[in-house]
């Protein structure tokens, strides 16, 4: 081959690998700014359900150390199931719905009606298993009373 015919290989060979490598760039800086206001979105959201609200603090002003523990430990304990279920239903839905190659930088209509599906069953799921639960919890109850 003759010399120019390398250097338009070179050249072309150049121009691809720039040019993956900007897209690749390009990705990564786009990643990472969903990643940072997905991050912002949860440090509000943890802010927000940290400390004591209202209506809690006018009922432990009437309970006992004990009991505003006991009440405090239990507010907690429900916002971290809260999280847990919210974390594996993120996780369950984008499993489900969303390819693991993105084709393109917006959610599509079929994936964004498969996600909304996905939920609604997921929370219409939670909701019957913790009524079932409850009931389950109050015949305990009343058992133990007999």
């Amino acid at each position: 081959m003759p010399l120019e015919n390398w250097s338009k290989i070179c050249i072309g060979w150049s121009a691809v690998i720039v040019g993956g490598i900007y897209s690749f760039y390009l990705a990564r800086v786009s990643v990472d700014k969903r990643r940072y206001e997905n991050m912002k979105i949860r440090e509000r959201m943890r802010q927000a359900n940290s400390g004591q609200y209202e209506d809690s603090y006018r009922k432990f002003s009437t309970m006992s150390q004990k009991e505003a523990q006991n009440m405090q430990l239990i507010q907690e304990l429900e916002i971290e199931m809260m999280a847990d279920m919210y974390n594996r239903l993120t996780a369950t839905c984008h499993k489900k719905c969303v390819p693991p190659i993105y084709g393109d930088a917006e959610i599509a209509k079929g994936e964004a009606v498969c996600i909304d599906r996905c939920v609604a069953k997921f929370l219409d799921i939670h909701e019957r298993i913790g009524k079932k639960l409850g009931q389950m919890s109050m015949q305990d109850e009343s058992l133990l009373k007999k």
